[in-house]
């Protein structure tokens, strides 16, 4: 039975979905060598905002590309980077009582409710940013967030289709929107350039710098590189919060997995900083699993091969684009059992690494995966072990569906975990 199903009506692109392990492997060979569709078919304003940022790109254009930004991303620079991470990871749990929606304790420090989205969006976005611009005033913080508030103000424009899809119809439907893009553009444009500036006077070379004098030889346009840092900063933001709610709620809500948890990151206290970057841990257990069951998107992006893909006799042209469907292997796959929907982390104690790579969907495909995954995952396994070491974390029952459902985020195009969280100091919480 062939397992790739091929999709189109008149002027729409047809395109394949593929949904079993071998169907992954098989396109992921020469992933490498993959294109993606002009503006991943979404039309004229999204390639205004991102059309020609890395992650939009193929062929040889990925290559160029992904060769200037790849060293700031490799796994090496992730670990070199992780006394930074780990650093800010406690620094942030400090604070945040600060974030309080509301307290039942006198000392508000010991006890206190938090939305989980609000109080959680920022961590991973500074701490990219301060891997690009290096360390950063508050000022620096300030600007490129308040920008960010401008970009994802954008979001309805190119995702909402319509007249966004062309530059005519959008100029005469709503010329709000293009000078609402045109100013976010010229505002990132400055801010990057006063960044490089600044660093240059001060004598310090953050990547930022490597990335503008790659523009200025000409190995770049502009365009990328501002739109390849909106990817890294403002685009993956809805990724990693969705992948860092999930994780917290998920955690809190079962309580065996937790304990577990508190109990290794106690024996790992003398070496926290060794302890998040290794793999064979229920921290990182915990971590995949909970992207295995919540992944951030449904189906992939669209992209395709340049060569004829066989999928069990089907047979998809050179062009086709192709989705995988990241439900069918994370989780209606066999490979998982029958409790394939709970989340359970020590499913993953005995399985081999090369076992999951095509069983398992979470940073992309092939070659082509998220550059930025080395240094998301340090973020995102610092901050979780740091707030359950200090706190007895629970979701809230009042914004809890039920017995497994959880009130869900949908202001943006992930999925995150809209709960709110009840935190009691460890020193004052009545420990299992």
């Amino acid at each position: 039975m062939a397992l790739c199903t091929e999709y189109g009506l008149g002027h729409t692109p047809k395109y394949s979905v593929i949904t079993t392990p071998g169907d992954f492997k098989n396109f992921s060979s020469d992933a490498g060598d993959h294109g993606k569709p002009h503006n991943m078919n979404l039309g004229w304003y999204l390639g205004q905002v991102l059309g020609q940022c890395l992650g939009f790109l193929g062929g040889d254009d990925w290559i160029r590309m992904r060769k200037i930004f790849d060293p700031t991303f490799t796994h090496s620079a992730a670990v070199a980077r992780i006394d930074i991470v780990d650093s800010a990871a406690r620094d942030y749990v400090e604070k945040l009582p600060r974030l309080a929606t509301s307290s039942s304790d006198k000392d508000a420090t010991k006890s206190f409710t938090l939305s989980i989205v609000e109080a959680f969006t920022k961590f991973p976005y500074f701490l990219t940013a301060r891997a690009i611009y290096g360390p950063m005033t508050e000022t620096e913080e300030d600007d490129p967030w308040r920008l960010t508030e401008k970009r994802i103000a954008l979001g309805p424009y190119f995702l909402g289709g319509g007249p966004y899809r062309f530059a005519t119809a959008a100029w005469l439907f709503d010329r709000n929107a293009i000078r609402r893009l045109r100013k976010y553009e010229s505002e990132w444009r400055d801010y990057n350039a006063r960044m490089v500036q600044v660093r240059r006077a001060w004598g310090e070379r953050p990547p930022i710098m490597t990335y503008w004098e790659e523009h200025g030889k000409g190995n770049m346009s502009l365009p990328e590189l501002l739109q390849t840092l909106d990817e890294l900063l403002m685009l993956n933001l809805d990724v990693i919060t969705h992948v860092l709610t999930w994780f917290i709620t998920l955690v809190a809500d079962h309580d065996l997995v937790k304990r577990d948890l508190c109990d290794e990151v106690a024996a790992n206290q003398a070496d926290l900083l060794q302890y998040i970057t290794k793999v064979d841990t229920h921290l990182h257990r915990c971590f995949a699993e909970s992207m295995r069951v919540r992944p951030f998107t449904i189906f992939t992006p669209g992209e395709y091969s340049n060569k004829v893909k066989d999928f069990h006799g089907v047979l998809v042209k050179p062009g086709t684009q192709i989705l995988l469907d990241v439900l069918a292997i994370n989780v209606r796959n066999p490979f998982w059992g029958a409790n394939s929907e709970t989340f359970y982390p020590s499913r993953l104690k005995d399985i081999k690494p090369s076992d999951l790579r095509y069983n398992l969907h979470s940073f992309g495909i092939g070659s082509r995966k998220c550059m930025g995954q080395y240094v998301a995952t340090h973020i995102v396994k610092a901050l979780v072990l740091h707030l359950f070491k200090e706190y007895e974390v629970v979701v809230s029952k009042e914004r809890k569906g039920g017995d497994d459902s959880y009130d869900v985020d949908k202001s943006s195009w992930t999925p995150k975990a809209g709960v709110c969280l009840r935190l009691t100091r460890r020193q004052a919480a009545v420990l299992s």
